[in-house]
């Protein structure tokens, strides 16, 4: 992807979560509140922002991409660990193992973008020739 291609899917992203962010307002209540209540909303919070923060830090700021899963999920723990000393908030190790999986969802999703886009280029290659 060319630079311009990942800031524009980046505003993109943006602009869906602040369509979701407030979206929730003109819900019915009982959708609401079956939606937001869910209990492994947490979790999919967790995966979705730590996918994102290692898109950004990969594609955007081009950090490499073992570089990134080591130092996010480094970043993954000290969180945890950091709320583990807070009143108001809790450690836990299920939001610690829903950022990892956010991070390697990321690398999964790079390499099948990889490997596909490679076959496709090879057979368009053998097609012109």
């Amino acid at each position: 992807m060319k630079a311009r291609q990942h800031y524009y899917f980046f505003i993109f992203v943006i602009l869906v979560l602040l369509l979701l962010l407030f979206a929730h307002e003109f819900l019915p209540n009982n959708l609401r509140r079956s939606i937001f209540q869910f209990a492994a909303i947490d979790k999919i919070g967790h995966i979705i922002s730590f996918f994102i923060l290692t898109w950004v830090s990969h594609s955007i700021i081009k950090l490499p991409l073992l570089f990134c899963v080591l130092l996010l999920s480094f970043y993954a723990g000290l969180t945890e660990v950091g709320q583990s000393f807070l009143s108001y908030r809790s450690g836990q190790f299920g939001d610690f193992f829903a950022d990892i999986i956010g991070v390697l969802l990321f690398v999964l999703v790079k390499f099948l973008y990889r490997s596909y886009f490679k076959k496709s280029n090879i057979s368009t290659n053998k097609n012109n020739t």
